[in-house]
Protein backbone atom coordinates (compact mmCIF):
# COMPACT_ATOMS: atom_id res chain seq x y z
CA UNK A 1 0.00 0.00 0.00
CA UNK A 2 1.72 3.12 -1.09
CA UNK A 3 1.28 6.39 1.29
CA UNK A 4 -1.80 8.01 -0.59
CA UNK A 5 -3.64 5.35 0.29
CA UNK A 6 -2.38 4.48 3.93
CA UNK A 7 -5.18 4.11 6.43
CA UNK A 8 -4.87 6.13 9.15
CA UNK A 9 -6.60 5.13 12.43
CA UNK A 10 -6.09 7.46 15.62
CA UNK A 11 -6.40 6.26 19.47
CA UNK A 12 -6.76 9.65 20.95
CA UNK A 13 -6.63 9.88 24.94
CA UNK A 14 -4.31 6.85 25.01
CA UNK A 15 -3.21 7.08 28.94
CA UNK A 16 -1.69 3.42 30.08
CA UNK A 17 -2.99 1.53 27.44
CA UNK A 18 -2.07 1.67 23.65
CA UNK A 19 -4.21 0.53 20.36
CA UNK A 20 -1.82 -1.58 18.41
CA UNK A 21 -2.35 -0.47 14.76
CA UNK A 22 -3.27 2.80 15.67
CA UNK A 23 -1.26 6.28 16.22
CA UNK A 24 -1.62 6.55 19.89
CA UNK A 25 -1.57 10.33 21.16
CA UNK A 26 -2.26 11.05 24.80
CA UNK A 27 -0.31 14.09 27.09
CA UNK A 28 1.77 11.37 28.40
CA UNK A 29 4.97 11.21 27.11
CA UNK A 30 4.40 7.04 26.47
CA UNK A 31 2.02 7.73 23.53
CA UNK A 32 3.20 7.83 20.25
CA UNK A 33 2.54 11.55 19.80
CA UNK A 34 2.26 13.59 23.50
CA UNK A 35 0.00 16.81 22.75
CA UNK A 36 -2.39 17.94 24.70
CA UNK A 37 -5.36 17.74 22.65
CA UNK A 38 -7.59 20.35 24.07
CA UNK A 39 -4.21 23.64 22.67
CA UNK A 40 -2.47 22.07 19.83
CA UNK A 41 -3.86 21.43 16.55
CA UNK A 42 -3.66 17.38 15.50
CA UNK A 43 -0.70 17.17 13.36
CA UNK A 44 -2.76 15.35 10.61
CA UNK A 45 -3.81 16.88 7.22
CA UNK A 46 -7.24 17.88 6.15
CA UNK A 47 -9.26 14.71 5.77
CA UNK A 48 -6.58 12.06 5.97
CA UNK A 49 -7.77 9.69 8.65
CA UNK A 50 -10.15 7.06 8.54
CA UNK A 51 -11.06 6.36 11.97
CA UNK A 52 -10.52 8.11 15.44
CA UNK A 53 -11.04 6.08 18.82
CA UNK A 54 -11.04 7.92 21.79
CA UNK A 55 -12.37 5.99 25.34
CA UNK A 56 -12.80 8.47 28.48
CA UNK A 57 -10.80 10.92 27.38
CA UNK A 58 -12.84 14.35 26.12
CA UNK A 59 -14.64 15.18 29.26
CA UNK A 60 -11.54 16.02 30.42
CA UNK A 61 -10.31 18.68 27.99
CA UNK A 62 -10.67 22.08 28.91
CA UNK A 63 -11.58 22.91 25.27
CA UNK A 64 -13.82 20.45 23.98
CA UNK A 65 -14.77 22.55 21.18
CA UNK A 66 -11.22 22.85 19.84
CA UNK A 67 -10.69 19.18 20.60
CA UNK A 68 -13.73 18.13 18.44
CA UNK A 69 -13.13 20.78 15.66
CA UNK A 70 -9.66 18.93 15.12
CA UNK A 71 -11.43 15.51 15.33
CA UNK A 72 -13.99 17.03 12.87
CA UNK A 73 -11.23 18.38 10.78
CA UNK A 74 -8.84 15.55 9.96
CA UNK A 75 -11.64 12.64 9.70
CA UNK A 76 -12.60 11.84 6.29
CA UNK A 77 -15.71 12.81 4.91
CA UNK A 78 -17.93 9.67 5.98
CA UNK A 79 -15.67 8.26 8.90
CA UNK A 80 -16.13 7.83 12.08
CA UNK A 81 -15.17 8.98 15.81
CA UNK A 82 -15.77 6.37 17.75
CA UNK A 83 -16.15 7.59 21.74
CA UNK A 84 -16.39 6.65 25.37
CA UNK A 85 -17.91 8.96 28.11
CA UNK A 86 -19.28 8.66 31.82
CA UNK A 87 -23.34 9.42 31.83
CA UNK A 88 -24.19 12.82 32.66
CA UNK A 89 -26.09 11.62 35.95
CA UNK A 90 -24.05 9.45 37.60
CA UNK A 91 -23.21 11.27 40.35
CA UNK A 92 -20.23 9.52 42.39
CA UNK A 93 -17.88 9.21 39.86
CA UNK A 94 -18.92 12.15 37.12
CA UNK A 95 -20.85 15.32 38.61
CA UNK A 96 -18.30 15.53 41.48
CA UNK A 97 -15.43 14.52 39.58
CA UNK A 98 -12.86 17.43 39.68
CA UNK A 99 -11.15 16.46 36.36
CA UNK A 100 -14.65 16.07 34.69
CA UNK A 101 -15.07 19.46 32.76
CA UNK A 102 -18.13 18.61 30.30
CA UNK A 103 -20.72 16.20 30.69
CA UNK A 104 -22.59 14.20 28.11
CA UNK A 105 -25.79 12.10 27.05
CA UNK A 106 -27.87 10.77 24.46
CA UNK A 107 -28.06 14.11 22.98
CA UNK A 108 -24.37 15.80 23.27
CA UNK A 109 -23.62 14.72 19.61
CA UNK A 110 -27.32 15.84 18.47
CA UNK A 111 -25.63 19.83 18.46
CA UNK A 112 -23.49 18.93 15.58
CA UNK A 113 -26.46 17.38 13.63
CA UNK A 114 -27.89 19.82 10.76
CA UNK A 115 -30.75 17.54 10.69
CA UNK A 116 -31.18 17.92 14.23
CA UNK A 117 -29.94 20.75 16.45
CA UNK A 118 -27.05 21.93 15.21
CA UNK A 119 -27.33 25.81 14.68
CA UNK A 120 -29.77 25.95 17.50
CA UNK A 121 -26.77 27.69 19.90
CA UNK A 122 -25.29 31.40 18.53
CA UNK A 123 -21.66 29.67 17.25
CA UNK A 124 -19.18 29.75 14.78
CA UNK A 125 -18.18 26.27 14.63
CA UNK A 126 -18.05 24.05 11.32
CA UNK A 127 -18.20 20.72 13.55
CA UNK A 128 -20.80 18.68 11.18
CA UNK A 129 -21.18 14.93 12.33
CA UNK A 130 -24.41 12.30 12.62
CA UNK A 131 -24.77 9.85 15.11
CA UNK A 132 -24.65 6.06 14.03
CA UNK A 133 -25.22 4.84 17.35
CA UNK A 134 -25.32 5.30 21.35
CA UNK A 135 -25.16 2.60 23.57
CA UNK A 136 -26.04 3.23 27.34
CA UNK A 137 -23.99 1.01 30.17
CA UNK A 138 -27.35 0.59 32.67
CA UNK A 139 -26.18 -0.06 36.66
CA UNK A 140 -27.26 -2.61 38.69
CA UNK A 141 -31.65 -3.34 38.39
CA UNK A 142 -31.88 -0.87 35.87
CA UNK A 143 -30.04 -3.56 33.72
CA UNK A 144 -33.16 -5.99 34.24
CA UNK A 145 -36.03 -3.51 33.51
CA UNK A 146 -37.93 -3.22 30.33
CA UNK A 147 -37.08 -0.65 27.66
CA UNK A 148 -39.70 2.12 28.86
CA UNK A 149 -39.26 1.77 32.29
CA UNK A 150 -35.15 2.41 31.85
CA UNK A 151 -36.34 5.07 29.71
CA UNK A 152 -38.29 6.61 32.87
CA UNK A 153 -35.60 5.95 35.14
CA UNK A 154 -32.90 7.48 32.85
CA UNK A 155 -34.61 10.66 32.38
CA UNK A 156 -35.73 11.18 36.12
CA UNK A 157 -33.30 9.13 38.54
CA UNK A 158 -29.58 9.80 39.32
CA UNK A 159 -27.30 6.99 38.63
CA UNK A 160 -28.84 4.86 36.56
CA UNK A 161 -26.53 4.64 33.63
CA UNK A 162 -23.18 4.83 34.29
CA UNK A 163 -21.34 5.17 30.87
CA UNK A 164 -22.38 5.74 26.94
CA UNK A 165 -20.59 5.21 24.06
CA UNK A 166 -21.70 6.45 20.49
CA UNK A 167 -20.08 6.54 16.76
CA UNK A 168 -20.56 9.16 15.01
CA UNK A 169 -19.95 10.18 11.67
CA UNK A 170 -18.00 13.19 10.14
CA UNK A 171 -19.42 15.11 7.67
CA UNK A 172 -17.81 17.75 5.53
CA UNK A 173 -19.78 20.63 3.60
CA UNK A 174 -20.24 19.27 -0.13
CA UNK A 175 -19.63 15.81 0.52
CA UNK A 176 -21.18 13.45 -1.19
CA UNK A 177 -24.03 11.27 0.77
CA UNK A 178 -22.92 8.10 2.42
CA UNK A 179 -24.80 5.60 3.98
CA UNK A 180 -24.65 5.41 7.65
CA UNK A 181 -23.50 2.08 9.32
CA UNK A 182 -26.25 0.06 11.21
CA UNK A 183 -26.17 0.20 15.20
CA UNK A 184 -24.74 -3.22 15.35
CA UNK A 185 -22.55 -2.78 13.20
CA UNK A 186 -21.11 -0.12 14.73
CA UNK A 187 -21.19 -1.37 17.97
CA UNK A 188 -19.73 -4.18 17.01
CA UNK A 189 -16.60 -2.16 15.63
CA UNK A 190 -16.67 -0.07 19.11
CA UNK A 191 -16.24 -3.23 21.19
CA UNK A 192 -13.83 -4.53 18.92
CA UNK A 193 -11.35 -1.37 19.46
CA UNK A 194 -12.19 -1.21 22.86
CA UNK A 195 -11.36 -4.92 23.63
CA UNK A 196 -8.07 -4.44 21.61
CA UNK A 197 -6.31 -1.74 24.01
CA UNK A 198 -3.21 -3.19 25.63
CA UNK A 199 -1.38 -1.68 28.43
CA UNK A 200 2.02 0.08 27.77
Amino acid sequence: MNEMNKVIKLNIGAGKTYLPGFINIDISEVADISMDIGTTALPFDDNSVDVIFSHHTLEHVENYLFALSEIHRVLKHGCYLFVGLPYLTLTKYNLVNPYHLHHFNEFSFDFFDPKKIKGSAVEENQIYFQKGFHHFHYMGIFKMLPDFMKSWCRNHLFNVVKKIDFAVMAIKPGGKDVEVKSGDQLIKEFNHYLNSRKKY
